[in-house]
């Protein structure tokens, strides 16, 4: 009978992009069913969530942000909300407003909204490049995976995955206006938008594309205004939130400066890595940079030369303010579970229903860890 489900299931995903639509709801459904059940000990699941810098996306969404640090915060000393992009907050803000929901449930439910969103997206950029894959067994690599604690957190992961994901998709169908605005709200999403803008328009430039053997003239002269279109777009979205903390605070950076309150300074990533690797409280994340490193090492091929490239730009930026926090830039990171996805389902059957297993055990273990605040998580 499990069996005669199952191959159901494979049947309505298979049949056409309304019943995979079906399959990717009902399997975030039921993931988040468990979420909710496992966050019962700590006050359900909208309070369970929220966990660490959850304080200060909720604070934006509350009240805005604010003029001064908070001087007299003897857990926050000097730290202030300027260093978070208001993409996320000024979404969880107006669904609280519009459903009156509190603002740790409106925070919540925009990431449960964009999460499948998100994953169809992923399989939708597959499509794009001739990849096939079991979408059943994609589902449920994303559903499962340990590392998507953020997609349902009060976090921005969602809002700059699905970003990211759709500025990708819509530059491979050929959408260049949907692409411009979803590279302007990136760029407002995290600090990584812009740049990620920047890399996305320099291989939409030097990208062969689809329908033609060789570059032509005018080719080349279409793909040059589409990349300034796109650094143009993302620019104008930065300046937005620049020109409102000059206003706010005098000072049109201070996302940047305020990392100075985290010991967040540019050095070479490798210190930052060593020196995590010989800090007993530290050194898991240099054990996932080292793990993010051969990740990205694999990457490294045509079919998946894209994933590489803004994965490694992700990694360096991230790296070289500090080891801290790699594991979400990295394998949080939606083209890393994009990667790892086809990786593991390229496989055997078997393998890859092992893999299945062992990954729901440990999504269940990094969600408790999640709970708990556990600095392997953060």
């Amino acid at each position: 009978m499990v069996s005669n489900v199952f191959r159901g299931v494979l049947q309505t995903a298979n049949s056409g992009r309304k019943g995979f639509v079906i399959v990717i709801l009902a399997t975030c459904a039921a993931s988040l069913l468990l979420s909710a059940l496992l966050a019962l000990p700590w006050g359900g699941l909208a309070s369970a969530s929220c966990r660490w810098d959850c304080f200060w996306y909720s604070d934006i969404a509350t009240n805005g942000y604010s003029r001064l640090p908070l001087l007299y915060d003897g857990k926050r000393p000097a730290q202030a909300s300027w260093a978070f992009f208001p993409l996320y907050p000024l979404l969880t803000s107006t669904l609280r407003h519009f459903l009156a929901l509190s603002t740790q449930s409106a925070g919540l439910l925009v990431n449960i909204a964009l999460w499948p969103f998100l994953i169809f997206l992923c399989n939708r950029d597959l499509e794009l490049r001739d990849i096939r894959t079991d979408r059943v067994f994609f589902v449920l690599f994303f559903v499962l995976y340990p590392f998507n604690v953020w997609y349902t957190a009060q976090y921005s992961e969602a809002v700059y995955g699905a970003t990211l994901m759709a500025a990708i998709v819509a530059l491979r169908s050929g959408w260049i206006g949907l692409a411009a605005l979803t590279c302007a709200l990136m760029a407002i999403a995290r600090p990584t938008g812009f740049i990620m803008t920047v890399c996305l328009s320099a291989w939409w430039l030097f990208s062969r594309p689809r329908d033609a053997a060789i570059f032509t003239r005018e080719t080349v002269r279409h793909r040059l205004s589409d990349s300034l279109l796109l650094i143009a777009a993302g620019g104008a979205g930065l300046s937005l939130f620049v020109l409102y903390l000059f206003h706010l605070t005098g000072d049109g950076f201070a996302f940047a400066h305020v990392e100075i309150a985290w010991h967040k300074r540019f050095r070479f990533f490798l210190l930052h890595i060593f020196h995590a690797l010989g800090h007993k409280h530290q050194i898991q994340f240099g054990v996932f940079a080292l793990l993010a490193v051969a990740i990205i090492w694999r990457m490294c091929s045509r079919a998946w030369a894209l994933n590489a490239f803004l994965v490694g730009s992700t990694a360096l930026l991230a790296s070289s303010a500090g080891a801290e926090s790699i594991e979400r830039y990295v394998f949080g990171n939606p083209l890393t579970i994009q990667f790892l996805a086809c990786s593991t389902l390229s496989r055997s059957q078997r393998f890859a229903q092992i893999s299945l297993a062992i990954m729901a055990c440990l999504h269940i273990v990094t969600t408790i860890l999640w709970y708990r605040e556990s600095r392997w998580v953060m």
